[in-house]
């Protein structure tokens, strides 16, 4: 899946050009304002930039829905609408006079007074997103919404929790972890607090690797690391028979360029050649929603088990990874935040991200 950046003058001018080079079946992914430029933001109104793709589906699949386009015309409408009612420099009492004599669009019957689904986006999920979750609370609570905004809060932090995907916990797995992801995102030192972790806080026995790709693992720190514990980290795969595997097994691998197909049929190759393994797929959550939906999206065709978010203490709006877990249904493992060994490395749940989305 390609994501293309469409910049227009309007909303008109955007559905245009998403129409023209993707055709009527295109997805929105993200759409923002971006300010005038220089002296032309004296007069000049702010353009948009959006943010599409044309998927591409699987065999077998339906096809695509045809109200897809009108659904981008509404968002774009209701964009372009926003920027008309925000009065331009100099023009602030004359516009102020004319948004005062004309009346306001009526609000959708059940809508009109939730205040909640703009508080979810100013968290950090996409739009689509934060009306589903309204929707979910609509349809448990009805249409009229409580007294209070907190009240508000409560119900949709219900809704968010009952969206969480419950996570597989086998029992005696022996399985390997392999760390995999794109390059850059912290896999080496997520995997140094797992390791770090287990063998001085659990007391566990651990066996790690450091293998190579397609590229050549770079990770000297990872081999220095496991000196400091006592341990070695192996520089290549013997199949790691049952006799020699220890409680915990993790394989640390080089980054994959997402964008590469070649790169991630190799990578998938190489990870079957692993034998039973538990693959992990670690993002920075620190990226841009687009960018992470379609990152999962590349590694999607490996068999990943579940979502590694590191670099937390970079991004303040923790309600972004409720994007990628409602986006994809693939659960979340472990949040890292942080270069610091052992640092913050915890077990992902609800509450810990709704915590943070939503202090009190």
């Amino acid at each position: 899946m390609q994501v293309i950046p469409f910049i227009a003058e309007s909303a008109a001018d955007a559905v245009a050009q998403i129409r023209s080079q993707l055709g009527a079946d295109a997805v929105v992914l993200h759409v923002r304002q971006l300010p005038a430029d220089g002296l032309s933001r004296w007069w000049k109104s702010p353009r948009i930039e959006v943010l599409a793709c044309k998927p591409e589906p699987p065999a077998g699949a339906a096809e695509p829905r045809a109200d897809e386009i009108t659904e981008l015309r509404q968002e774009l409408s209701a964009l372009k609408q926003q920027l008309q009612a925000t009065p331009a420099i100099g023009d602030s009492g004359a516009r102020k006079h004319q948004a005062a004599e004309e009346p306001k669009p009526a609000a959708p019957p059940g809508l009109r007074t939730w205040r909640v689904a703009e508080v979810l986006e100013h968290s950090g999920l996409m739009p689509q997103h934060a009306s589903a979750v309204l929707d979910a609370i609509i349809a448990r609570h009805g249409d009229h919404p409580p007294a209070s905004l907190a009240e508000e809060l409560v119900l949709a932090r219900g809704a968010l929790r009952a969206l969480w995907p419950q996570m597989a916990t086998p029992g005696n797995d022996t399985r390997p972890h392999v760390l995999i992801g794109p390059p850059g995102v912290g896999k080496t030192t997520c995997l140094c607090k797992w390791l770090t972790q287990a063998r001085l806080i659990e007391g566990r026995t651990v066996k790690v690797w450091r293998l190579d790709g397609a590229t050549a693992n770079m990770a000297e720190a990872l081999s220095v690391y496991c000196e400091i514990l006592g341990l070695k980290a192996e520089r290549t795969w013997n199949g790691a028979p049952s006799e020699a595997r220890a409680d915990l097994s993790l394989i640390d691998l080089p980054g994959v360029d997402w964008r590469n197909p070649a790169a991630l049929r190799d990578l998938g190759r190489q990870v079957e050649g692993l034998g039973p393994t538990r693959v992990h797929l670690v993002l920075n959550a620190a990226y841009e929603v687009p960018v992470l939906l379609a990152q999962a999206r590349a590694f999607g065709a490996l068999p990943v088990e579940d979502l590694i978010f590191t670099h937390l203490d970079e991004e303040t709006r923790w309600g972004k990874i409720w994007n990628v877990v409602l986006g994809t249904k693939i659960p979340v493992r472990f949040l890292s935040a942080a270069q610091n060994i052992p640092g913050e490395f915890a077990a992902a749940t609800a509450e810990k991200i709704l915590g943070r989305q939503f202090p009190a």
